[in-house]
């Protein structure tokens, strides 16, 4: 069967041609197909037809926008304010249990990204993404009724908090997608932005607000306002019913993991990378101190920038290099699976040099590096749904996702737990009166 998004010859949600092994591909493109996944049983060189796209709903864009809101929230500044809050200074044993208990946030995702299809079995993807949202939206309700209203400073709840939101944000991530894939690729490309539009609106506008004045508390509130309506958009414009994507049982997917697994497995391993790279970031968002940051050399009090100002323009290199590139990466033309693997390739070596400028500790090159790292993380994520639009099959659309976060996940438990051991290795040689 044939996804949905591209490949129909029918109306949305309803069965199109018999699936080839040969996506998204016409007479005239045949030759440039290097290679393919393909299906047993089925001819190899059988055309399918092409379905004009649909018009894009670009208005899905916010519901993504109101959760990944949530989620910038416990890995940028505001962890930083929270942490603040609590009154732990750096170094600490309680800094140590407030990194540990901020990695409950990625625990959550891992939990939820496969989890979600024993617990939540009988619900459709659907209804799934509506409980996700009320996750988020009482894991983000913790931090400014608790501790910044009631002073109740207690490092407990960073995890009970940050656990909410992750287990929201693993059910939502894989769910909504597939959700939403009857909608078309336009649509799809559109969502996809939501993700460091979510970002940059409170790590780029708020860190500005906040530099001007304004309560870091009233950045959480406007993030616990956004939620509920975006699950009322969700709820409006999201396919329900007989135009709802219908996927196989998990169990089914599993065992018929042959059909769609194997061309899946870069797509896994650079999900990993990008996202080990990105929840490490903190190590060092953490080597430059307030007020000031050194933009040449660590050791010197000349060529001072303002710390807020600093990082408002690495959040800006961050939201350009994640959502610029997912839509280039989404509408790539790449007719054969071998291209959308040297186009992976690419963006993984992009994230490796990413790493290597960021270990130098150099706070001018610091938002370069961050650009390369999260280009990277949005080609992946682009190539990912395109991918998974010509080659997987419409019915395990809900499986590919979720073991492709998954695995990212994995990946990014491993960079939040190890936030501590980077800072301490990219600080070596580099100790100065307003760095490390």
């Amino acid at each position: 069967m044939m996804t949905p998004t591209e490949e129909s010859a029918g109306p949305a949600g309803t069965a199109g041609p018999e699936f080839t092994g040969v996506t998204d591909r016409d007479h005239r493109d045949h030759h440039d197909l290097e290679i393919d996944v393909p299906k047993e049983g089925q001819e190899k060189d059988e055309k399918i037809e092409n379905t004009p796209e649909l018009p894009p709903r670009r208005i899905m864009l916010l519901v993504m926008l109101s959760m990944f809101q949530g989620y910038a929230s416990m890995v940028g500044p505001l962890q930083s304010a929270y942490k603040h809050e609590l009154g732990i200074s750096h170094g600490t044993d309680a800094a140590h249990a407030f990194t540990q208990a901020a990695v409950g946030v990625h625990y959550g995702k891992l939990i939820a990204r496969l989890g979600h299809n024993v617990v939540f079995a009988c619900l459709s993807p659907w209804a799934r993404v509506v409980i996700a949202m009320i996750f988020m939206f009482v894991g983000v309700l913790i931090p400014p009724v608790l501790v910044f209203t009631l002073g109740w400073h207690w490092v407990g709840s960073v995890f009970i908090a940050y656990m909410l939101s992750g287990l929201g944000l693993g059910i939502f991530e894989v769910t909504f997608l597939s959700v939403i894939t009857p909608l078309g690729k336009a649509t799809k490309s559109w969502a996809i932005i939501g993700c460091p539009s979510g970002f940059a609106t409170i790590n780029i506008l708020g860190l500005t607000l906040s530099s001007f004045g304004v309560p870091v508390v009233s950045l959480y509130w406007y993030i616990v306002a956004c939620l509920p309506l975006g699950l009322a958009i969700f709820l409006k414009h999201a396919p329900r019913g007989k135009t709802e994507l219908k996927t196989a049982n998990f169990g089914v997917s599993l065992c018929q993991a042959r059909q769609w697994m194997p061309s899946m497995v870069p797509f896994f391993a650079a999900q990993f990378l990008s996202h080990f790279a990105m929840e490490n970031w903190p190590a060092v968002f953490y080597m430059f101190h307030p007020p000031k940051v050194p933009l040449f050399n660590p050791k010197s009090d000349e060529h001072l920038m303002k710390w807020g100002q600093f990082f408002a323009i690495t959040y800006i290199f961050i939201f350009l290099g994640d959502s610029i590139s997912r839509r280039i990466a989404i509408y790539l033309k790449t007719p054969s699976l071998r291209k959308r693997l040297a186009c992976l390739g690419l963006a993984m070596a992009m994230i490796v040099v990413g790493l290597y400028l960021e270990s130098l500790a150099i706070a001018i090159i610091i938002p370069i590096a961050i650009f390369m790292i999260f280009w990277g993380n949005g080609t992946i994520y682009g190539l990912t749904a395109n991918h998974v639009d010509k080659e997987v099959p419409a019915e395990h659309n809900l499986a590919s996702y979720s073991f492709w976060c998954f695995i990212g996940d994995l990946g990014a438990v491993l960079g939040g737990i190890l936030v501590e051991n980077t800072h301490d290795l990219f600080c070596r040689g580099h100790e100065g009166p307003f760095e490390c």
